[in-house]
């Protein structure tokens, strides 16, 4: 197994060395302290793929950032969103460029370039800048500091790397410089199967080894039609978060009639999502990636319109990370015919039978010339309901076959709703959790945007959110160096199981209404205290509570700080 891996691992260096000559071991790594990749490329985001590599900083900000190679800065740029603080490094002998984001300053060894920085955000517009610079300005050599790692843009604190040239974005990981000492393969987790004959299910699947997988259930799988394999998957690497793979590969009786690697992406084909994800089913937040097994020339994975009934045919499903790693899933299926079936009329409005709950995909880019089935549920099952989630009238089984949507659909669920706690939730089919669904409610219906499918029900939440200390590693946003001295940060960690935390946020100091900050991207409450107050009053009290959406309140929180 060894040979096969370093085998592997050689001939995948030669393609590269024969794709991108000179820029293999000429890129280094971006940061002083090799900490954990924590988002790979090409990942799906909610409106974009993820077009390089995230390095975790474990929400602290401040670590030095260096540069990959020997250039120039060719660009600055500041964003309140996106990228925030970012810098483009270019290599004149690589003829590629690097992007830095989210960075928090640009001190290092660049004279002048923090300067910069300061005099342009004072100058220019609040919402920020981007300038070009002359090459000549600010030239460096590899492993310079040029930067420290922050949060500015969005999300919490990282160093975001991208590698790019005129034409493509290459992925960091195909560089020797960021290989990983990994020996885990990727992680198979389900199979999407799909046809345009009405078909459609979602196989779970079970380890029978770390490299090989099969279904969790022994049911006997039959097909027709123009079908469409999907596989749900993620790999680990050195952050243990669940990040993209590296390349996938669909075998149908041992041959391949599909295979992708992410080694490099066209600016075309990293603006185009929906051909690579099901994006209906992909999620950022829990990751959860679903990959389509055909390309948009065949919009299928195979058709079985002319192969005679009763046939078997074995399917093989494998993932690759960047490290050489396989894991694979095989199965059988039977051809069959069917003849019975009618499709339906080509539509992109769907209603209930009763016409309560109704789906508009009339906006949207439709993908595929299947269906949506609404079915009204008799009772939720027991199996999916949270305690104190309180199924407060009709619920619905929102399902697709051969259907899939870019875009948010425009829905409407008629009812009424007169009590302030209770609000639209959809139980997500592929993620297996309830999530709250903003929209217009009125006294006799809720119009709301729908993207994903599973369980739409109107609930009560009589579940309290609650506030806890964080985890100890986030007791500062900042290392000492970036910290200020003269203030103590105090943070407290709000959650909530059912309609979200609001903005209805109390915090006391000694009894006194105190201002504070609330992070939604970490879920925190910051409160800073000048320490010269200890001259006045020392230990302090700090109480805090929080609200979620439907007006349940937390309880207090009390901490004592000592100056």
């Amino acid at each position: 197994m060894k040979k096969i891996v370093f085998c592997f691992w050689f001939i995948f260096c030669l393609q590269l060395i024969a794709i991108e000559p000179g820029k293999i071991d000429s890129v280094y790594w971006p940061m002083q302290v090799r900490l954990p990749i924590s988002g790979t490329f090409a990942e799906f985001r909610n409106s974009h793929l993820h077009m390089g590599c995230d390095y975790k900083t474990y929400g602290i900000n401040g670590f030095s950032v260096l540069s990959v190679y020997d250039g120039n800065i060719a660009t600055m740029s500041y964003a309140n969103n996106g990228y925030g603080l970012s810098i483009n490094l270019f290599s004149p002998s690589l003829k590629i460029y690097a992007k830095y984001a989210h960075l928090n300053d640009l001190s290092g060894d660049v004279n002048g370039l923090e300067e910069l920085k300061t005099a342009l955000l004072l100058l220019g517009k609040p919402e920020g800048f981007q300038v070009k610079l002359k090459p000549e300005y600010f030239k460096v050599k590899s492993k310079d500091r040029i930067a420290r790692s922050g949060e500015t843009g969005s999300g919490i604190s990282h160093l975001h790397l991208e590698l790019f040239d005129a034409k493509e974005y290459f992925n960091p990981l195909s560089f020797i410089n960021y290989k990983q000492e990994d020996k885990n393969p990727p992680v198979i987790q389900s199979i999407f199967i799909d046809s345009d004959n009405g078909y459609s299910k979602n196989f779970a699947t079970i380890g029978l080894s770390k490299t090989s997988y099969s279904f969790t259930n022994s049911e006997e799988v039959k097909l027709s039609g123009k079908v469409k394999f999907k596989v749900a998957g993620f790999d680990r690497i050195s952050s243990k978060n669940q990040n993209n793979v590296y390349g996938l590969r669909l075998k149908i009786n041992e041959l391949v009639v599909f295979e992708r690697n992410f080694k490099r992406m066209t600016y075309k084909e990293a603006s185009d999502k929906d051909s690579l994800y099901d994006i209906n089913k992909s999620s950022l937040s829990p990751a959860f990636y679903v990959y389509n097994l055909y390309d948009d020339k065949n919009s299928h994975s195979i058709d079985l319109n002319n192969i005679d009934e009763g046939k078997q045919m074995l399917v093989e499903v494998s993932l690759f990370d960047a490290s050489g790693n396989e894991s694979s899933l095989k199965f059988n299926f039977f051809t069959m015919k069917n003849e019975n079936y009618v499709k339906p009329k080509s539509t992109t409005k769907f209603s209930s039978e009763d016409e309560k709950l109704s789906l508009n995909f009339s906006k949207t880019n439709v993908l595929g010339d299947g269906s949506v089935k609404i079915t009204k549920l008799e009772k939720i099952p027991d199996d999916v309901l949270l305690p104190n989630l309180i199924p407060s009238g009709n619920a619905y089984q929102v399902t697709a076959y051969n259907f899939s949507w870019k875009g948010a659909a425009e829905g409407i669920f008629m009812g009424s709703f007169s009590e302030k706690d209770e609000a639209l939730y959809l139980y997500d089919s592929v993620l297996n959790r309830w999530v709250p669904m903003s929209g217009k409610k009125n006294a006799n219906s809720i119009a709301f945007s729908f993207g994903r499918l599973g369980i739409i029900a109107i609930m009560r939440d009589k579940s309290p959110p609650t506030i806890t200390y964080p985890y100890l590693i986030y007791r500062h946003y900042n290392l000492p160096e970036i910290q200020d001295s003269t203030m103590i940060e105090r943070f407290y960690y709000a959650s909530d199981r059912g309609s979200g935390i609001s903005n209805r946020i109390e915090v006391l100091l000694e009894g006194s209404s105190y201002p504070f900050v609330f992070d939604r991207d970490r879920n925190f409450i910051k409160v800073e205290i000048a320490k010269s107050i200890k001259a006045i009053k020392n230990p302090l009290l700090i109480q805090v509570r929080v609200q979620d959406n439907a007006g349940n309140k937390s309880n207090w929180f009390t901490d004592v700080v000592n100056l």
